[in-house]
């Protein structure tokens, strides 16, 4: 058997066998990595629509414990009808100011509120909202107050915020007043 004819093709062969399984195992590991961290951006905004919408409920229960309406305009977090801050400012967020309420804390997490009153509503007999006053005013209604909440909650992470916005019907003192 000659063997000087052989020049290392089959070592060639294998190194660029080698070179392009290496550059196969490198592209799905950096997929695994974006994936993961895709996942854990996607948890932590779960985490945190689900605290502010804890701390939304917390808010409607917090008015439907009202008294009267002496809190807006005179408390943190409460305001009359056309001074709320701006929702998109950092500074009315700020944990170190008095434009948001602090809400009640879960897993560590803090969020903030505030309350924008709206004035008075009238509700038709079932409770709803009158679309006609012509149709649904023949029938005894329900004079209410309604309000603007506005909650933020931070991401555990950091990286994630939400803030919820949404209109509450509340009688201070109840309904039997």
């Amino acid at each position: 058997m000659n063997r000087t004819g052989q020049r290392g093709a089959a070592l060639l062969l294998s190194l660029v066998l080698l070179l392009v399984l290496t550059m196969l195992a490198v592209s799905g590991m950096q997929g695994s990595l974006l994936q993961e961290r895709m996942v854990a951006a996607q948890r932590d905004g779960i985490v945190t629509l689900e605290i502010a919408e804890r701390a939304m409920r917390d808010v409607e229960a917090l008015l439907d414990g009202l008294s009267d309406l002496d809190d807006f305009g005179t408390k943190p977090g409460f305001y009359e009808t056309g001074k709320a801050p701006a929702v998109f400012s950092a500074d009315t967020w700020n944990a170190n100011g008095n434009k948001s309420a602090t809400g009640t804390a879960i897993d560590g997490i803090t969020p903030r509120y505030f309350v924008e009153y709206l004035g008075d509503v009238e509700l038709d007999s079932e409770g709803e909202l009158p679309r006609d006053l012509s149709v649904y005013g023949a029938k005894p209604s329900t004079l209410m107050d309604y309000a603007r909440i506005v909650v933020m909650a931070q991401g555990p992470s950091g990286q994630s915020r939400r803030i919820l916005e949404g209109y509450y019907v509340f009688k201070p003192g109840g309904l039997g007043n």
